[in-house]
């Protein structure tokens, strides 16, 4: 008869030796730290060199779960430090992992009293399934980080417990930003607090999904600007003021963004994920609104028209830092590199604002063909290490462009406007080929050149005729074609 090991007495299952655990940790924070900092560096090191996760069941599955995430970038080939062990990181697989963590974490939901470390490991879980292109567990995932979100009242401040100490109320409202990109995400198709928001974004974003939390709930400031090296439980290293909280439009924030540190660009990626949220809102419901936003994002009060939307974004990234716009080869020194993660992060979030902005307000074919080649064209000048770096996440950026093309198949089209879009789609199926770093980014490059022949099919047959393709036909060659990237 199975008896059932009492909390205290949890001990960890042999999953990984010591020595894996550590090398993989140490490759998050150069691989993944620098866009998802869900922990607080010099705190988590320490903990994992004692071995804490080992007898500490929600350490254990948040640490199971970032080493399954490591993992998986690792075999996608994202890797771009020479010097680490490449068949000791290959040891256990991405999966064994990801499995433990799932395994050690089964009944956190119903627990009475949420613990931090479970709401990473939900954080964790589900990039992890992005990687893995599991998107309904992806969803999954999604979904108990708000059942403990929804049960503490965890989107504000006010609500945090008592005692929270200075490493964790930072790493908290890292925890809400990425929950705004995955939002972002899921509305196309469909960074610690504040990443978690941002991921939301992204997730709406790309697999047509609802936004589950509003900007205009959450009452969490930003997290400080200051590298980790320079605060701990004891106190910051210098007297510092954390960014407006949440409350505050995007384009009201007090102050210009600094060079002081890598957060002052990964918060202002923050605010673009922000604004995304209102973007896709008037998107989906543009016939109502009449291509305005009604939201007051950047003038005082004023219904705001997409034209003023997109200069005023343009603005704030003309007046961005240098080292936030620039993406120098990466230099494998992470003090270095976490700005160019930031300037490539950056730049691939301003390129997904400009499509949705463009999506929203419509335009001719010629137009869309010209902002997707635009795109294209600043994400091929970011140095493919970066782009590996990233990985799956921004593939799906990438696919925003396949969908901003697939608005215009169910429209008659010259074959100039075909002409048109075949390059276009050319252009991206080269640069997603370029990343080479796994099986995702192979299949989606082919179905574009499948989708290419078949256009080149289609035109050859009608070549003798001068008469615009009839919508009939269109529809017959896009109907089956995945705009988003869906695995499931």
């Amino acid at each position: 008869m199975n008896v059932s090991v009492p909390q205290q007495q949890w001990r960890a299952p042999q999953i990984a030796c010591q020595a894996v655990v550590m090398s993989l940790t140490e490759v998050y924070f150069e691989l993944v730290y620098p866009v998802f900092p869900l922990f607080h560096q010099p705190t988590y090191l320490r903990k994992i060199a004692r071995g804490e996760h080992l007898t500490e069941r929600h350490l254990f599955s948040a640490t199971m779960a970032l080493c399954a995430l490591v993992s998986a970038r690792i075999q996608d080939q994202a890797l771009f430090n020479p010097s680490h062990n490449m068949s000791e990181l290959t040891e256990v697989p991405s999966e064994t992992f990801y499995e433990a963590a799932i395994q050690a974490s089964t009944d956190i939901v119903l627990r009475t009293q949420q613990n931090f470390d479970s709401m990473r490991t939900c954080a964790l879980l589900a990039l992890t399934a992005v990687q893995y292109g599991k998107i309904r567990e992806m969803q999954a995932f999604l979904g108990r980080y708000h059942t403990f979100v929804a049960i503490e009242g965890l989107q504000d401040e006010a609500n945090w417990p008592a005692n929270t100490g200075i490493v964790e109320t930072e790493e908290r409202r890292r925890l809400v930003s990425l929950l705004l990109s995955f939002l972002s995400l899921q509305l196309l198709m469909e960074r610690k607090f504040w990443s978690m928001y941002t991921f939301e974004v992204y997730v709406s974003i790309v697999w047509n999904g609802m936004l589950r939390v509003r900007e205009q709930q959450i009452n969490v400031s930003y997290p400080t600007e200051l590298d980790d090296d320079l605060f701990s439980d004891r106190g910051y290293g210098r007297q510092v003021q954390s960014p407006a909280y949440a409350r505050f439009s995007p384009g009201n924030r007090e102050g210009e963004v600094s060079a002081n540190s890598w957060l002052c660009g990964w918060n202002f990626t923050t605010d673009l994920y922000r604004l995304l949220e209102h973007i896709i809102t008037n998107f989906r419901d543009r016939q109502k609104h009449q291509g305005t936003f009604p939201t007051n994002l950047f003038i005082d009060g004023c219904v705001t028209t997409i034209p003023t939307v997109r200069d005023a974004v343009m603005q704030l990234y003309f007046n961005l830092p240098q080292c936030f716009k620039d993406v120098p080869e990466v230099t494998c020194e992470p003090k270095s590199d976490r700005f160019g993660f930031q300037a490539a992060n950056i730049t691939a979030t301003v390129q997904l604002v400009r499509m949705m902005l463009f999506a929203s307000g419509g335009g001719s074919i010629e137009d869309r063909c010209k902002i997707a080649s635009e795109v294209i064209e600043a994400f091929s000048r970011i140095p493919v290490t970066y782009l590996r770096a990233i990985s799956s996440p921004l593939l799906h950026h990438l696919a925003g462009i396949g969908s901003l093309l697939g608005s215009v198949f169910g429209e008659s089209m010259s074959e100039m406007a075909y002409e048109q879009v075949r390059v276009v789609l050319l252009a991206l199926a080269q640069l997603l080929e370029n990343l080479e770093h796994g099986i995702h980014s192979t299949i989606s490059a082919q179905r574009l050149r499948d989708l290419v022949a078949r256009i080149d099919e289609y035109m050859n047959n009608l070549r003798d005729s001068p008469r615009d393709l009839p919508a009939q036909l269109t529809n017959d060659i896009f109907a089956d074609w995945p705009w988003s990237l869906d695995y499931t």
